[in-house]
């Protein structure tokens, strides 16, 4: 299957040769992948790292075949997977919350530290030392390509306070279902034009006590939207759930454009 992707589009596949000779610890045979995680992204030179951050992996534009979308799947997996060996190990050297910074940038999320103005979005503009001091504050994961298997990097992080999942097209419902591990900290939450949530994964949202504004739409899974949003508003009373429409058709401001 490799090689026939490899055919059908050389240029990204010599990328992907360049970034597995210079990470030298990851293999991207399919059958002996090692997961690419913080400690291996942190030995890549800085053309490599770059490369990872610039999300030439992580945006698979144009390109809608199988195959195509089997490899995208493949390598995003690699960026999100969380290793109770090597993340563990990463956690106990730079703390929870540069750890969980390391996974969203290399998935092209955004990052803000707790008492900075900045969003950081590059990864080599992280510090190289001090990181324990920082604490992440909040998250804009429009575009990228989170996964449910990346979310046990929020465990341990304690003051994140708000959240963006816009068109997030990897976000779903086993990823919701992990969200309480930020249930003491998180306040604002947006989840949007994100196709494979359900009404399912919504309900996880109920045990974000903390929640004081919720923001949802563009969620075509949705069947029932004022059911939906009554549901939440009960189980969240001190929450204020904003759910204008549940799929891009219904927004106003398409139909105007028409």
């Amino acid at each position: 299957m490799m090689s026939a992707v490899a055919r059908s589009i050389p240029g990204l596949w010599k990328q992907v040769k360049i970034g597995r000779t210079a990470a030298g610890t990851c293999l991207w045979d399919q059958k002996n992948v090692r997961c690419c995680h913080s400690t291996h992204v942190k030995q890549l030179p800085r053309s490599c790292t770059n490369f990872f951050r610039s999300n030439v992996l992580l945006q698979p534009l144009g390109w809608s075949s199988p195959s195509h979308r089997k490899l995208w799947g493949w390598l995003n997996t690699i960026f999100n997977r969380y290793s109770y060996i090597v993340d563990e190990s990463r956690i106990k050297e730079v703390g929870p919350d540069r750890a969980c910074a390391e996974w969203l940038l290399r998935c092209g999320a955004l990052v803000k530290w707790q008492n900075m103005e900045s969003w950081t979005k590059d990864y080599n503009s992280l510090p190289v030392s001090g990181g324990r001091q920082l604490k992440v504050e909040e998250i804009n994961a429009t575009d990228s390509a989170v996964m449910h298997i990346g979310f046990p990097h929020f465990k341990g992080c304690k003051h994140i306070r708000r959240i963006v999942f816009h068109k997030a097209s990897y976000l779903d419902d086993a990823g919701l279902e992990q969200l309480p591990l930020l249930r003491d900290s998180l306040e604002e939450l947006q989840i949007s034009s994100c196709g494979n949530v359900t009404e399912d994964g919504l309900r996880h949202l109920k045990q974000l006590k903390n929640l004081t504004y919720l923001l949802i739409y563009d969620l075509p899974e949705i069947r029932d939207k004022d059911a939906m949003c009554k549901e939440l508003e009960e189980a969240l009373p001190n929450c204020a759930v904003v759910f204008p429409y549940a799929s891009a058709k219904d927004d106003p401001n398409l139909k105007d454009k028409v």
